[in-house]
C-alpha cells in the first residue's frame, strides 16, 4: 500500500524548491527538476542496473535538492 502522505510531503519540498529559486516559473522549475532527475537515475540505472523510477526516489532527490540549494544561498 501506498503513503498517502506522500503527495503532501513531495508537494512540500516542491514548494520549497520553488520559494528559493523564486525567479523561476512553476513549469521551467517542474521542467529542471524532471530533467535533473531523470539524468540521475540513468546514471543510477548504467551503475547499477536498476531501474528505480519511483515516489521514494524523487523524494529523496528532491531533498537532496533542496538541501543543496540552501547551502548555496546560504552562502549568496
Amino acid at each position: 500500500m501506498r503513503d498517502d502522505e506522500r503527495i503532501n510531503r513531495i508537494a512540500g519540498l516542491i514548494t520549497q524548491i520553488w520559494e528559493q529559486q523564486h525567479d523561476k516559473s512553476f513549469l521551467q522549475l517542474i521542467e529542471t527538476l524532471k530533467i535533473e532527475y531523470i539524468s540521475q537515475q540513468t546514471i543510477i540505472k548504467k551503475e547499477t542496473g536498476l531501474d528505480e523510477l519511483n515516489d521514494e526516489e524523487f523524494e529523496r532527490f528532491l531533498k537532496e535538492h533542496l538541501n543543496d540549494i540552501i547551502g548555496e544561498n546560504i552562502y549568496d
